[in-house]
Parts: structure tokens; sequence; C-alpha cells
């Protein structure tokens, strides 16, 4: 089932509901990674969208289905000045990518960034993720995070719904 918001269209055939305990534990690559997210077998609905967005409940939703990305997303903490937005619309622009959407996350003072990749390969997306990060780490910026990830499992490889379009 297609479920839009604002300007995103995911085709989620299942979604997490975000707890306050850990529901998840996996081992992978060595190291053991906890979530409090729940997964739930079934397609989000338009009630339990408007839930999130007024907070009710944090949903994410997978960025990884049927060996398809749809986003790269690009998470970071807003800053006074946002100067992080103008670097990513700088690096963005350089890599010939113009269509992108920002938005507020349900996490407090959090940015999303979503780059639309509905058209690439799966491995086009994490090498465009590897050369994004990799433009970001050379302008020692810090305190950003950005899906997906090849070194999370795909499980991990998920995203909170943003609740307010910029």
């Amino acid at each position: 089932m297609e479920v839009k918001i604002f300007d995103l269209k995911f085709n989620a055939k299942f979604y997490y509901i975000q707890k306050d305990f850990i529901v998840d534990k996996i081992k992978f690559n060595n190291r053991t990674l906890y979530s409090k997210f729940k997964k739930i077998e079934e397609s989000p609905t338009p009630l339990l969208i408007a839930q999130h967005l007024n907070r009710e409940l944090t949903v994410a939703l997978p960025l990884i289905e049927d060996n398809q990305i749809r986003y790269i997303v690009l998470e970071y903490e807003q800053e006074s000045s946002d100067k992080f937005y103008h670097i990513i619309k700088y690096i963005l622009k350089s890599l010939s990518i113009n269509k992108f959407y920002r938005y507020k996350s349900s996490k407090k003072n959090h940015i999303q960034i979503f780059i639309d990749t509905k058209d690439i390969t799966i491995d086009r997306v994490y090498d465009l993720t590897e050369n994004i990060q990799n433009m970001l780490d050379f302008k020692s910026y810090k305190g950003y995070k950005i899906f997906p990830n090849r070194n999370l499992p795909k499980s991990y490889n998920k995203i909170l719904l943003p609740i307010k379009k910029m």
C-alpha cells in the first residue's frame, strides 16, 4: 500500500512504532544493536499517519523494500544559523541532485532532508550516500546521520516520518 505524507511516497507493507523500552536486539558485524521500534506487519493507515502528525505516537517506515530505495535521508540537529542546510544544498547541487525535500522531524530540533532516488539502482544509492558522507566529513561536519547505511542491518535502515514541511 502506498503511504503519502507531504511530498513523500512510500510503498510500505509494514511499519515501526517507537516504544519506551528496548524491543529488539541484533548482533551484526561484531556489534550489538538495540532498537526501541516494534515492527508491525501491516500497511500503515491514514489514521496512524494522523496520530504521528499529532505526536500521539512515533512511526517509522523502512527505507529498503523489495530491493528498492526510494529516498536517501539526512538527519541533523538544526542550528540557529542553519549553515549545515546551505552546505548540503551546495553538495547536492555539485552532485547534480536537484530533487530533495526538507522537513521537521518528530525529534526535537531535528531536520530531515529526503533525496528522491526512485530511478536509481540500490548500489548507486549506496555509492551516492557514501559520496555525500565523504563530502560532509571533508567539511568536518559531525552530528548528522545519513540513511540508508550499508553498515547497518536492513531492519535498522528505517526513518521516522516527518511532522512538518519546511
